[in-house]
This record gives C-alpha cells, sequence and structure tokens, in this order.
C-alpha cells in the first residue's frame, strides 16, 4: 500500500496531519469524508495530509512483536512524529479500532497521559453525535462539516506546544475539548457546499476497495423526516450542486481515476433535483457507462427508477423500513403500498436481476403482526417478479436491529433488547415465504450499538476494556464476539443494551442545531401515526437548522 495515483506528497511542510479511517485500507479507501479532508488540507492549506489504517489483526500481532510502530502511507514516518492525528469516527462498532491503532502507534491511550511530543488526536464524522464514549481517548472533537475550517485548524497546530494548540483549537467553531470547553460545540455546516466542486482528483487505491468507482457528491442533507434517522438530521439542510458541476466532476473524474461507473452519491440521490439530467449526460461522456445511484427512497424512486435503469444489470436496494402502513406512518416514512409496488415494478422492467428489500424490527410502538408484515411485502414483490415475467429475480430481505441514536425524534425510546428482537427474528423466519433469503443483524452486534450510542461520561470504560480483552474489527462478524463485550460489561458494572438514561448527555457536548422541542413535537407525532411533510416541498417544520447564513440551498 502507499504510491497510489494522486497520492500527495509534500516533503519538509509543515504542520504535518494523518488521517485515519479506523479500518482496513480496503474500507477506509473508499470514505468520501475522508477523502474530502486529504485532499482540500493538501491543495489548499500548507499541510501536508498523509493517511493511515487499521491492520488486520493478524499484521498487528507481527507488529508488535516485532516492535514496529503504525506508520503512514506517503512517508511511511511514525504516525506519532505528527502534529495531528485526525480519525473519522463512522459508526460505534469501530470505537475498539481507534484504541487499537494508538496502541500500535505507541501514541498514550488517554489524553490525560500524553506529553509535549504526542500528536493532538481529533475526532470528527458522525459518530461524534455523542462523543462521550470516546472522549478520555481524544484530545478534540470536530461535530460537523470541517471544510470552512480547515484553515483555522492548520494554524492551530501552529502554536507552539501541546497547551496552546488544544487552546487555540478550542476557539474554532465545531471543537469541542473534553474537560475544557465549557459550552457544547454547534454543529458546522458547510454552506459553500453548491458553490464547489467534489473531489476531482481522488486518490486510486492499489488494491480493492469496497467501493470501485467515480464518486460525484451531488447533494448534502435530507428532510425526508425519518424519525429513526440519525443522518437526516444531522447533515441537515439539504444543499444541493449544479447539474453543470456534477457533469463535469464526472468527466473529470474518469480521467482520473480510469473507473467505468459513477456513483452519484447522497443520502436519497433520487431527490436530487437534476438526477434525470446529470444521468442523462453523464452516460453520453463514455459509451456503456454506468451510472449508479446508491441510495433510493421508495416514494421517490418509483417515478425515476426508469429514467436510469434501462441496461443495468445486478442488484437494486430498496428500503420500506417497516411492514404495515401504521408502523411506517408512526416512523414518517410516507411509502404506501402503491408506491412499493410501483417501485419494484419500475425495478424489474429496467433490468435488475435482484431485489434487495431493507427493513428494520424492534421499531418503537412495533407489534408482531407488523414483524409478520415485512413477509407480506416480500412476498409480494416475489409475485410481482413472475408477473413480470422476472420469475427469476433474486429478492432478498434484509433486516437490521433498530438502535435509538441520539439527535433524533427517537433519541429517548427503548431498545427492544436482546429477548424482544431474537423472538421477531425467530417469527419473521417462519412467515417469510419459500424462495426469498432472508438475512439478520447480529443481536449481539446491536448490543453493544445500543450500550455505546447513547452512552454516558463511564461509558469509556466499556470500550476500552472490550478492547483489553481482544476486541477490535467489531464490524466484521469474523472478528466480532459478544462475550468479550458481555465480560466487560461485567467488568464495569454496566449492562449491554442499556442507554445512558436522562437527560441525554450528548446536549452537554454537542449542539446539532435541532430545536428540542421539534424532536419532542415529532416524537410524539410518531406515537399518534401523524407524517409530518417534507420541509423542502411543503411547510417549514421548525426543526431549528435553517438560521442566518444556514439555509437549504436548491436547484431552481
Amino acid at each position: 500500500m502507499g504510491g497510489e495515483f494522486n497520492a500527495r506528497v509534500k516533503p519538509g511542510a509543515t504542520p504535518r496531519i494523518v488521517l485515519s479511517y479506523p479500518d482496513v485500507y480496503e474500507i477506509g479507501v473508499s470514505n468520501p469524508a475522508l477523502q474530502i479532508l486529504y485532499a482540500r488540507l493538501n491543495d489548499t492549506t500548507p499541510a501536508w495530509a498523509e493517511r493511515a489504517y487499521c491492520p488486520w489483526p493478524d499484521l498487528a500481532d507481527r507488529m508488535r512483536d516485532s516492535v514496529v510502530r503504525l506508520w503512514t502511507l506517503e512517508s511511511f514516518a511514525p504516525v506519532r512524529a505528527c502534529d495531528l492525528w485526525g480519525f473519522t469516527l463512522p459508526h460505534e462498532l469501530c470505537y475498539t479500532n481507534v484504541l487499537e491503532m494508538l496502541d500500535l502507534a505507541g501514541v498514550p491511550l488517554h489524553a490525560v497521559e500524553r506529553a509535549g511530543e504526542d500528536p493532538v488526536v481529533l475526532g470528527g464524522g458522525p459518530a461524534v453525535a455523542n462523543p462521550w464514549p470516546l472522549a478520555p481517548f481524544f484530545d478534540a472533537f470536530f461535530v460537523g462539516e470541517a471544510e470552512e475550517h480547515l484553515d483555522a485548524v492548520v494554524d492551530a497546530l501552529g502554536r507552539d506546544g501541546r497547551v496552546a494548540r488544544l487552546r487555540a483549537l478550542a476557539a474554532v467553531p465545531g471543537v469541542w475539548v473534553p474537560g475544557r470547553s465549557d459550552r457544547p460545540a454547534v454543529r458546522q455546516v458547510f454552506t459553500g457546499f453548491s458553490t464547489s466542486d467534489p473531489v476531482l482528483q481522488p486518490i486510486v487505491p492499489v488494491l480493492e476497495a469496497v467501493h470501485d468507482r467515480a464518486v460525484v457528491e451531488v447533494m448534502r442533507g435530507c428532510t425526508a423526516g425519518c424519525r429513526f434517522c440519525q443522518a437526516g438530521m444531522w447533515y441537515r439542510p439539504v444543499r444541493e450542486r449544479p447539474v453543470e458541476r456534477v457533469v463535469a466532476a464526472a468527466g473529470r473524474l474518469l480521467h482520473e481515476t480510469g473507473c467505468d461507473e459513477v456513483s452519484l452519491l447522497s443520502l436519497s440521490s433520487c431527490d436530487y433535483g437534476g438526477v434525470a439530467e446529470a444521468v442523462a449526460r453523464i452516460r453520453e461522456l463514455r459509451p456503456g457507462l454506468r451510472v449508479s445511484l446508491p441510495s433510493l427512497r421508495i416514494d421517490s424512486a418509483a417515478e425515476k427508477l426508469g429514467l436510469f435503469a434501462a441496461g443495468q444489470r445486478g442488484s437494486l436496494t430498496l428500503a420500506p423500513e417497516a411492514g404495515t402502513q401504521d408502523l411506517r406512518d408512526a416512523i414518517n416514512k410516507g411509502v404506501d403500498e402503491a408506491q412499493f409496488d410501483e417501485a419494484v415494478r419500475a425495478a424489474l422492467a429496467g433490468g435488475f436481476t435482484g431485489l434487495k428489500l431493507y427493513f428494520m424490527i424492534g421499531l418503537p410502538g412495533e407489534t408482531d403482526d407488523d414483524v409478520r408484515g415485512i413477509a407480506r411485502m416480500a412476498a409480494h414483490a416475489t409475485r410481482v417478479a413472475k408477473e413480470t415475467g422476472r420469475g427469476r429475480a433474486r429478492v432478498t430481505v434484509s433486516v437490521s436491529s433498530y438502535v435509538p441514536k441520539p439527535h433524533t425524534p427517537f433519541e429517548l425510546e427503548r431498545f427492544a433488547g436482546e429477548q424482544t428482537l431474537r423472538r421477531r427474528q425467530h417469527l419473521l423466519r417462519e412467515a417469510t415465504p419459500r424462495g426469498v433469503r432472508v438475512t439478520f443483524h447480529d443481536v449481539g452486534v446491536s448490543l453493544v450499538e445500543a450500550t455505546l450510542a447513547r452512552g454516558g461520561p463511564g461509558s469509556d470504560r466499556l470500550v476500552e476494556e472490550a478492547w483489553r480483552r481482544g476486541a477490535r474489527f467489531d464490524g466484521w462478524s469474523e472478528h466480532f464476539d459478544v462475550r468479550r463485550w458481555q465480560a466487560a460489561a461485567a467488568a464495569t458494572g454496566m449492562a449491554l443494551g442499556e442507554a445512558g438514561g436522562e437527560p441525554p448527555a450528548w446536549r452537554d457536548a454537542v449542539d446539532a442545531r435541532l430545536d428540542a422541542r421539534f424532536l419532542a413535537d415529532e416524537r410524539d407525532r410518531g406515537r399518534a401515526g401523524r407524517l409530518t411533510e417534507d420541509c423542502r416541498d411543503g411547510a417549514c417544520g421548525a426543526c431549528g437548522v435553517c438560521a442566518g447564513e444556514v439555509g437549504m440551498d436548491l436547484l431552481t
């Protein structure tokens, strides 16, 4: 690894920054956030940003045996020698890998133990919505989108000594320093998104990456208002890039990467105002070019699937989320049976040979009949495949366990618990028709996620104890072992699956710009089964995000 096309090498440049995604190279190199930070830091600031990823356990063991410290992929220098080590934190299951990387680099695990020559360790990404489970291991956290504040971060690193650097970092908007900041950090929103280009010279991996395609971020944010969805709340408001920028970026990326597929990235790509024009014009760039929309909402997908699906192959994922209309209304997933039928028919007519349906169990207010409804929807999709002459189309049902997340209307709802989830998995397995493959998220994994997602001060002890008992790569089924977490919970006096309690501790560290009254009102509306319309097309929901320079930026 290292030496990739478009890797930046800036010998002698200062300050030196290392960017990490706490997983293996094949996963981390595809992360869009890391690509953005890497390009902007190297191309627009004096800093030299390098990269480091988490080694597989067998390599990590050999490194420890040989006393070899974690190194960067650009200069092959020890990570510990950098000025700032930034981690993108995507989810709770990567937390033990952060400790693994700190240890492999020879950086003290706890911020209070670090001395003058140790790097400042900075965390960012969506998991920073609740920084408490990692707070003692980080010097600081950046909350939100960092593009407009990278210069300030680099300037702070120019101060002499760790104390001065941390004091300067604490003054940067969006930065929360555990033990130093006296108020929550306000989530930062990149207001220049629509007038900026996406990354045009991304790192081209030397190994097969999990996402091997040219990526153009066409839109940021989502206002569909799904009450369970943290990303939809966290990345508000909606901002769209002009079609001209999107098409030009796609052409440049095809030249820079050699890819034969362009992915139009957003939380819900069918909602992008210029999707039809962008898909048509990008396809004209090169014969046989594939254009993918990785995230589709059913209520907006049916009418647009036909615009881009012709000639596509492989599988398509649709996410009804819940099996009955009442439960979909409760979670504000405005999808009815007719829209589901239209989306399935459009996908199969467009040439897709596989259909993956994504659902959750354990949602607030869920009943056994809601779970059986998942099987009924899968059976309907199978019947449609036979009716349309696509009888060999594969229908797969993927079922995850709902985990309440901070800064959502359901942030204070109860986690369903192990017994309920296992019973409903069995119920669904028995009700699913033959010929439909159903897969379930590991309940043990969900227990860990639920514990950490809303963990308060002291939940870091669980993370550290689990890591010391061998937990790492918990997002990989072949490495996850719930027994390590159960032992860690027993040793620290915690119970897996239990939340941090009220009032929510995450609000002491993070201001997500969401009005608490909005979240409470949406929770009440969910319990009453009342829908809230999408504010990009309807009335303002008074969520509190749009204020001052922060607002929606839509194509006209």
